[in-house]
């Protein structure tokens, strides 16, 4: 750190200048490849699963149901769309502490 002297007199009476302080900032670069893609962190991969596994279960149980309502079989259609409205919460609640779990061990 460089220190800069001022006179006593010329600080009371305010006739002295700063220096202009240079300030540097670092640039980072962030670059995307696949072998960073693959070589992942216990926690970023937890957190893939977390997502991909919900999404997954909202996609296809979306795919059964409206494949069962044009066929006609509304039953089916309907317990699928029952079974969504339980499975979706408990996948989400169930990877969310598969996911915390892992990061606090």
């Amino acid at each position: 750190m460089k220190v800069q002297t001022i006179k006593f007199n010329d600080f009371m009476s305010g006739n002295y200048r700063h220096e202009p302080r240079k300030i540097s900032a670092p640039i980072y670069s962030f670059g995307f490849t696949w072998a960073g893609f693959f070589n992942m962190s216990p926690e970023i991969a937890g957190a893939y699963w977390l997502v991909s596994a919900v999404g997954l279960t909202a996609i296809i149980s979306n795919l059964l149901e409206n494949h069962f309502a044009s066929r006609g079989a509304s039953q089916a259609a309907e317990l699928i769309a029952g079974a969504a409205n339980v499975l979706m919460p408990v996948t989400f609640f169930g990877f969310l502490m598969a996911f915390l779990w892992r990061l606090a061990s």
